[in-house]
């Protein structure tokens, strides 16, 4: 019998993970069923079960893939140059704007309500991966606060907190399918009151009389 190579491996647990994002999307966390997973990436039960051992640990998977994602994201465009500042505003239009992932955002609204049921288990998993993202936005705004672009009186942590709150509810936003909310006008917003935390100068140079 020919024995799968690891790439191959991989390829069909990410695919696994991508059909079980549609069927969590669809059907929702706790209606979905293995055997809707299985048929959904065209796989027997007993196939499915090699790759994952259970729903929860599938669950799992389906939200460290996004989150892995994410961090892509953050780290590419950390990696790419220009300002702090300008890192921050990349990584959230590229996130919150350009993005057309509906079945990884819907997962991952509803992975936020399955940690609240189960905050010693789940809920730990979620808060350890939020607090990894809240500490890359705190350590690119002491950036942006080194580089002059942000006051230096302001709480990297508790603007970090404020960002990451925001991205969330932006995001949430997007599920709604209200044509009149301008997800991109909100974000320009969100950016300007930022950008208008630079540093005042305490002692501006008087004009003349």
């Amino acid at each position: 019998m020919t024995q799968s190579t690891r790439p191959d491996t991989d390829a069909r647990r990410e695919a696994i993970v991508e059909a079980a994002a549609r069927v969590f999307a669809r059907k929702g966390l706790r209606s979905a069923r293995m055997a809707d997973i299985a048929e959904e990436a065209n796989l027997t039960a007993g196939a499915l079960y090699r790759y994952f051992p259970g729903k929860n640990e599938l669950m799992r998977e389906v939200f460290q893939d996004a989150v892995s994602r994410n961090l892509r994201v953050f780290e590419d465009e950390a990696q790419s140059g220009g300002s702090p500042m300008g890192t921050l505003e990349r990584v959230g239009r590229r996130l919150l704007l350009d993005s057309d992932d509906w079945d990884s955002l819907v997962c991952q609204m509803q992975m936020t309500v399955e940690a609240a049921r189960d905050p010693d288990d789940f809920g730990a998993d979620l808060s350890r991966t939020r607090q990894e993202i809240r500490k890359l936005l705190a350590t690119t705004i002491e950036r942006a606060q080194d580089a002059g672009e942000i006051t230096p009186d302001i709480d990297p942590a508790v603007l970090g907190a404020l960002l990451h709150a925001a991205s969330s509810g932006i995001q949430m936003l997007k599920l709604e399918h209200d044509d009149t909310i301008d997800t991109g006008a909100i974000l320009d917003l969100l950016v300007r009151m930022v950008t208008g935390m630079t540093p005042v100068d305490a002692n501006p140079a008087k004009g003349s009389d």
